[in-house]
């Protein structure tokens, strides 16, 4: 009992404030603080595994589901393709030449291309297997030869006798294993005449898995790899049979194979369609597997980084702590002396204390009773004017510097004035036409390969109309024709109109004596946007026709006012393929008809 009451009369009163400031940072600061660290840190390590497991099971059931919808737009593909009179009748014709069938296919045949491109992001390819060879050699069909027989889907595929067999084959471009859904077809007489395929694309799910730190695979039936990150065979040797063994859909937890624990994660996907029960059922199984040795070394390293930091931030703070509270104590020591000289009239002895914590204000204090605050607060006005001066000449020179540049907003600044001018003298044309003007010049001085709405295009157009208004009065007459139909959201490449009005003008209606009508009309037809651009100025005559459709294919500018309208096409081929572009039609002293043709996008691709 007297040990503890001379403890607390020394904490009370018995250290100097150096001692006391230490003890404070001790008792209130580090013992929390270590102890809170070391709890954390024990928490963490029963946490993490199964933080992982669950992130694991989340990961894997995104890509379940990914793969799910595209297994059902592979399979409804299938179906439609399947019972697709075209596709069936050429199929199980007999054709005596390759010309022949080539006529059939190019014009029957456009519903697969079709497909393809819509379903691009589900389907990869789509691929019918025949034993006609004159039919067997082009992008729909290929020859059912040995080496087709050999695979392993074939067989399964025509057992299911006309039914969908989901399996997987290798990609005829990257030779990568792909999912896929075959089916037999069969001619009237119920004889197998070719296999339909519709393999899925796998783009997703390669790039997913390349990018997985843990181990990770996408069997088919637990045995066969489709594409993996590691070596099954050489790390776990055992996973295909210890899948095959587990009954369960889902599972997210721990194995044991011999004296090794792994973390094991799966999902197995079945078709939804005709799936066979029982063990032996096809399906496709997504898993990541990982030691818990790796996993809880990884944890081990972290813990030992954390206390190391623990250890520097508690070392770097008991430095800074001394030293801290070794300049307050000298402060305090200073200021006692300072009253001490006061105390003995040894006012000459009395030096300044700088600072603004509480010792300096009980120093300023100090100086009131020694009646020196006059002075002391004379030289503060000086120092505080000193720096007004500073900062006001620093303010001079920032200004002359910022005067001396040149503003990049001058030009449309000048144009909004003249516009407030014709507004406040009471000119509206004027006003409108600066305003269109600028808003026509920050375009195209912003403009660049980063898609815009079409209705921004639209809305350019629209101002360069009625500036053009403006100059021609009723002598060219224009309009702007939206059909409802259209989403004006959609993105496009900037300045894709734009030339073509302005070459309407410029070729078609300036040199009309009698002027003449332009229309601009934005369409839509599936999934294609049409823009035409239609003037009854001057035309062309077959010869000037021709020299500029030659420009715009060739990519080269037969004349110089050609350049723009060449450099529209090859930036719409190059972005969104051969399929897209401009057409031209035109007829001496008739008009000339532009039309634009771009994919429906909403997104920056």
């Amino acid at each position: 009992m007297k040990i503890f009451d001379r403890v607390r009369n020394k904490i009370k009163g018995g250290l100097r404030l150096h001692h006391r400031m230490i003890l404070i940072y001790v008792v209130g600061g580090m013992i929390p603080f270590i102890s809170a660290s070391l709890y954390t840190n024990a928490k963490n390590q029963a946490n993490m595994i199964s933080l992982n497991k669950n992130t694991q099971k989340s990961e894997v059931e995104i890509v379940k589901n990914q793969i799910r919808d595209s297994m059902t737009v592979a399979l409804d593909v299938c179906d439609e393709l399947y019972g697709n009179y075209e596709v069936n009748e050429i199929t199980g014709k007999k054709y005596k030449s390759i010309s022949e069938f080539e006529d059939d296919c190019n014009e029957k045949l456009g519903i697969i291309d079709r497909y393809l491109n819509y379903y691009k992001r589900e389907i990869s390819d789509i691929k019918i297997f025949v034993d006609n060879k004159p039919i067997s050699a082009n992008n729909y069909f290929f020859y059912l030869g040995d080496a087709v027989k050999s695979e392993s889907w074939y067989k399964p595929t025509i057992e299911r006798d006309g039914e969908a067999c989901w399996n997987y084959g290798r990609c005829r471009t990257t030779k990568q294993n792909h999912m896929q859904v075959t089916r037999a077809i069969k001619n009237d007489y119920g004889t197998i005449v070719g296999i339909l395929c519709v393999q899925l694309q796998n783009d997703f799910i390669v790039n997913t898995i390349t990018e997985r730190s843990m181990h990770t695979i996408l069997l088919f039936n637990d045995t066969d790899t489709i594409y993996t990150n590691f070596s099954m065979e050489a790390d776990t040797p055992f996973l295909s049979k210890k899948l095959k063994k587990m009954k369960n859909h889902v599972f997210a937890g721990r194995i044991t194979e011999v004296v090794e624990d792994y973390l094991l994660v799966y999902n197995k996907i079945y078709p939804m369609v005709n799936r066979l029960e029982g063990e032996n059922s096809p399906h496709y199984t997504f898993a990541t597997i990982e030691r818990y040795q790796d996993l809880t070394s990884n944890l081990y390293m972290n813990s030992l980084k954390s206390y190391t930091a623990v250890i520097a931030g508690l070392f770097a703070s008991v430095i800074l702590i001394l030293v801290f509270s070794k300049m307050y104590a000298n402060r305090m020591e200073l200021l006692r002396k300072q009253m001490h000289y006061v105390a003995i009239g040894e006012y000459d002895k009395v030096t300044e204390i700088s600072g603004e914590d509480e010792i300096a204000e009980l120093y300023k204090e100090l100086e009131k009773m020694m009646d020196d605050n006059k002075a002391l607060m004379q030289k503060v006005v000086d120092e505080q004017v000193q720096k007004e001066k500073i900062h006001t000449k620093q303010r001079e020179v920032e200004f002359k510097m910022l005067a001396s540049q040149i503003n990049p907003h001058f030009l449309y600044n000048t144009l909004e004035t003249i516009r407030m001018k014709a507004k406040i003298n009471k000119e509206p044309e004027i006003e409108e036409l600066v305003k269109m003007l600028a808003k026509i010049m920050r375009r195209n001085i912003q403009v660049s390969d980063k898609k815009v709405t079409l209705k921004s295009e639209v809305q350019l157009i629209e101002y360069y109309l009625k500036i053009q208004n403006y100059r021609f009065g009723d002598r060219i007459h224009s309009q702007v024709i939206v059909d409802e139909n259209v989403e004006m959201d959609a993105k496009v490449l900037p300045l894709i109109i734009q030339p073509f009005v302005e070459n309407a003008f410029v070729h078609g209606l300036e040199s009309s004596e009698d002027g003449g009508n332009l229309t601009v009309h934005v369409s839509r037809e599936m999934g294609v946007i049409i823009v035409t651009v239609e003037d009854d100025g001057v035309g062309m005559d077959y010869y000037e026709l021709g020299k500029l459709r030659y420009a715009i294919n060739s990519g080269e500018a037969a004349e110089k006012g050609h350049i723009g309208v060449s450099n529209v096409n090859q930036r719409l081929k190059l972005q969104y393929g051969e399929q897209y572009g401009i057409t031209v039609d035109s007829k001496k002293n008739a008009g000339t008809k532009i039309t634009i043709r771009m994919p429906l996008i909403f997104a920056d691709e």
